[in-house]
């Protein structure tokens, strides 16, 4: 490409060389995560689902920046799904990229590089680690998270990267969003019917940040449906050079429609008619892709864990709604899949278990389990909690006795002796929130 187009279409990108600033959008909770890195050596990674608002979020990180008064030409940001890159995707095409910067914008001194959607160029790890290693650069790379999951970023980049998990926002962030900030009981008290409508619509449409700030349902639905399709072609058919779409679609949409349902790979299988080779290779794809989650069973064996089959949960409840075939006794299901991504997003290790009764989620901290969590969502008007409900709190697990234990509820809310364990009862907002437990 001629240096002269390269700089304009990098121009194009980086206003703020003249304005001195940057649109950003709405504060991720991430970020001060985000920012404890600047002043180390490794190449930031965030990864994630398609549209989850990575690139806000390094936008986020370069308005920082220049809030501290860094120079706006020291920093370069880069969109490697720029149509006009899309014949060129090389490591080439990096260096060119860079070499046109320092020769036309910033020839001496530190240089904070950011890079939008880098999977799309094969070989990026070697080029980002050679840069990294010999000049005075800070590194920050996005990526469809199938992509961005490949061994390469283990071998090429290991020691030399840390790496960010995005999702679509927490019900923290999407109360933020539509400009309500509850911090404390008191503002939950003070704010409850407004949280409660909220909550409903969050489990509805979901936290895809663009959906969010729609105001028409209809373009909340085309959205998400457009969100899907790329999810499904750009980054499972077209990644894994996958031919028989019409099997790994029935299979994505039936996995969202039974989110939090136990099945296994030997059930898949017999339902779609398919191998077992191709039904593991399309579940992974799936996985890999972020558009769905494999909740295991917590066992001291790994052969235990591995036949007892998996539970799946979706990145995000507004797109399983628009695919999945739903129907309004879901609304339990709903619940316990926010609870799980809240889970997944504050502990590395969450488990379902099984021991007579099944508890929904245990997490795991080191070697012990520190919290069991049940959901129960019934209509506000019924007080009295089934037995079967209370039942896997009613023995303590082997070992792990001081497991705290919570009954995530509708509105429900309580402390009951089960004999064996306290058992909090917390309202669904509020246990996402953060608020009347210790979980964050």
């Amino acid at each position: 490409m001629q240096t002269t187009k390269l700089y304009e279409i990098l121009s194009s990108y980086n206003r703020f060389w003249n304005t001195g600033s940057i649109e950003a959008g709405i504060r991720r909770d991430i970020l001060p995560a985000c920012l404890g890195q600047l002043d180390s050596r490794e190449v930031i990674v965030l990864k994630g689902v398609r549209r989850c608002g990575k690139s806000t979020l390094m936008a986020q990180v370069i308005r920082e920046l220049l809030a501290r008064n860094v120079q706006p030409t020291s920093i370069l940001r880069v969109n490697l799904e720029e149509p006009l890159f899309s014949s060129e995707y090389t490591v080439e095409l990096l260096e060119q990229i860079y070499r046109t910067y320092r020769e036309r914008v910033q020839p001496e001194g530190k240089c904070w590089l950011f890079m939008d959607e880098v999977q799309n160029v094969p070989g990026w790890e070697s080029w980002v680690r050679g840069r990294s290693e010999t000049e005075d650069i800070k590194i920050f790379v996005t990526g469809s998270s199938s992509q961005m999951l490949s061994r390469e970023i283990g071998t090429k980049l290991t020691g030399r990267h840390v790496s960010f998990e995005v999702y679509p926002l927490s019900f923290q962030e999407f109360l933020r969003f539509n400009s309500l900030e509850v911090g404390t009981e008191l503002d939950y008290t003070a704010r409850k019917a407004t949280v409660r409508k909220s909550f409903n619509d969050y489990l509805k449409y979901g936290g895809f940040p663009e959906v969010v700030l729609k105001e028409s349902t209809d373009d909340k639905e085309l959205l998400l449906k457009n969100y899907f399709e790329d999810l499904l072609y750009r980054d499972i058919v077209t990644r894994y050079e996958i031919r028989d779409v019409a099997n790994l679609r029935n299979l994505a949409v039936y996995l969202l429609t039974n989110v939090a349902k136990h099945t296994s790979i030997t059930k898949l299988k017999n339902n779609f008619s398919i191998s077992q080779d191709k039904t593991e290779n399309y579940v992974s794809a799936i996985m890999e892709s972020y558009l769905l989650f494999q909740l295991q069973m917590f066992s001291y064996s790994l052969k235990s864990t591995m036949r007892a089959g998996f539970k799946p949960y979706a990145i995000d409840t507004g797109l399983r709604n628009r695919i999945a075939f739903a129907f309004s006794e879901d609304m339990g299901w709903l619940v316990e899949n926010v609870v799980f991504c809240h889970l997944k997003r504050h502990h590395e290790e969450v488990y379902y278990h099984s021991n007579g009764s099944d508890t929904d989620f245990v997490v795991k901290e080191g070697m012990k389990i520190t919290k069991r969590i049940q959901v129960w969502y019934e209509d506000v008007s019924v007080t009295s909690i089934p037995d079967r409900e209370l039942a896997c709190f009613q023995k303590p697990m082997d070992g792990h006795e001081a497991a705290e234990s919570i009954l995530v509820t509708n509105d429900y809310e309580d402390v009951i002796n089960t004999g064996a364990a306290m058992v909090q009862c917390i309202p669904a907002a509020k246990f996402l929130l953060g608020l009347g437990q210790d979980i964050p």
